[in-house]
């Protein structure tokens, strides 16, 4: 390498040096100037990675805690410990537990609350249960002229039983007419239709 070759590199080795100075001045008034900010920052993500943790964890320990309510009320229905604590830790499912336990039990009490359920599943179910229960024609009616109605088919066919129960049986034939032909309850609703209720079943029923 000639003497100049060794200028020049010696020139650009000193070019760069003073870039990279430059850069690291720069960098440090930039951190003086922010750096409290910086600070906060980092403690912010810190803060917020541990509140995550905490809080995968609690949720983690709800649901352990309300699995182990749900299981014990599937073996004991009675046991109000485990109500209490699926009420606490999951309130929704606590609402499906009660309208099973009330479906079962005719409980009417349970399901006149739970009609007034913020879930439109539980709220539309203990309707239609209730109103089967009541064996209130005129309330099977209402829910089934509702446009949401879940069961509709089954309030249907329940009116048309009621009906021809009561000795109405045009009318009852006529409700299974609005059954759904892709309905599961349409081959049923049509044996019902065409030979009605057995003598001996009306009379057991009365």
């Amino acid at each position: 390498m000639s003497i100049k070759e060794q200028v020049e590199f010696a020139k650009e080795e000193l070019t760069q040096d003073e870039k990279l100075f430059a850069g690291l001045l720069k960098v440090e008034r930039f951190y003086k100037r922010n750096r409290l900010a910086l600070i906060a920052i980092i403690v912010f993500i810190v803060i917020g990675g541990i509140g995550y943790s905490v809080m995968e964890y609690l949720n983690e320990q709800r649901l352990l805690r309300a699995n182990d309510a749900f299981l014990t009320l599937q073996k004991n229905p009675s046991d109000e410990k485990a109500l209490a604590t699926l009420k606490k830790e999951n309130p929704a499912l606590a609402e499906l537990v009660l309208l099973q336990q009330a479906t079962k039990k005719g409980d009417l009490k349970v399901l006149e609350t739970l009609t007034a359920s913020h879930d439109h599943l539980v709220a539309d179910l203990s309707r239609y249960h209730l109103s089967v229960w009541k064996s209130d024609a005129e309330a099977i009616k209402a829910y089934r002229m509702q446009s949401e109605a879940l069961l509709r088919d089954f309030a249907i066919f329940d009116e048309a039983y009621l009906l021809m129960k009561a000795g109405k049986v045009a009318e009852g034939k006529e409700r299974l007419k609005l059954i759904a032909e892709n309905s599961p309850l349409k081959a049923v609703a049509k044996m019902l239709e065409h030979y009605g209720l057995a003598d001996s079943f009306k009379e057991g029923s009365k």
